[in-house]
């Protein structure tokens, strides 16, 4: 789970393994063992299941992220938004402006019709690809 805002209580139930970043939440409860949670509020911290409880690493900022890129339409055409990168990260993210504007004139959609050769000669003409 990533780059969330979780309202409620994050409920694991048997859950073995779970890996949660940059996320707000207001809480964290059942689960077996084995949690990863990095940049994120509202989990408990470290601790070791000899103690009671779930086993759980907590890493109170991600030290350097991009996020996924993301298309925008503003009613005329199509932008896609390639996010820079963030240090120190906590919680989602909250502005995102903070991305290179793309213009699909430099943008090629690829389709499963394309070969290798088709998306290579795409990308040494320079444009961006988009599966």
């Amino acid at each position: 789970m990533s780059d969330m805002n979780v309202t409620g209580t994050v409920g694991m139930g048997s859950q073995q393994q779970f890996f949660v970043r940059n996320t707000n939440m207001n809480g964290f409860q059942g689960g077996v063992w084995n949690y990863v949670v990095v940049g994120s509020n509202g989990a408990p911290g470290s601790h070791c299941s000899n103690a009671g409880g779930t086993p759980m690493t907590n890493i109170a900022e991600t030290p350097a992220i991009v996020e996924k890129p993301y298309i925008v339409a503003d009613g005329q055409s199509y932008k896609l938004m390639r996010p820079k990168v963030e240090f120190n990260k906590v919680g989602p993210t909250k502005n995102w402006e903070n991305a290179d504007e793309i213009d699909f004139s430099n943008v090629y959609v690829a389709s499963d019709k394309d070969t290798a050769a088709v998306i290579n000669a795409k990308l040494e003409e320079g444009l961006h690809l988009l599966f």
